[in-house]
């Protein structure tokens, strides 16, 4: 399995690898909406990735670890939208997907 930071890393290169292959400004604003908060989602994960890690207590790790689920999921879902809009093909989607649910299980 890999670790929680690897995994964050992978998330968000891959998900910047797909939105380099658009021009954001020119999409519609729900389509853009969608993909630029995946953007912000992704590089606060990875922050919180690293929050994860770097806990003192195992309290505070556990809050981390709480809000991490919450942000994945949110994340998931932004990842499914986008899908739904026709942004990325369903086995993208999938994999994404995949990733983030492998991510909350490793905490």
């Amino acid at each position: 399995m890999s670790s929680p930071f690897a995994l964050a890393r992978s998330l968000q290169s891959q998900i910047a690898q797909l939105l380099r292959s658009f021009d954001i400004p020119d999409l519609p604003s729900a389509e853009r909406d969608v993909l630029l908060a995946m953007k912000r989602q992704t590089a606060d994960i990875r922050l919180d990735v690293r929050d994860y890690g770097l806990a003192e207590t195992k309290a505070e790790q556990e809050r981390a670890a709480a809000a991490l689920r919450v942000r994945l999921g949110e994340c998931n879902a932004l990842i499914v939208q986008a899908g739904g809009f026709g942004l990325m093909s369903a086995v993208d989607v999938a994999h994404l997907s995949a990733i983030t649910e492998q991510l909350k299980a490793t905490l």
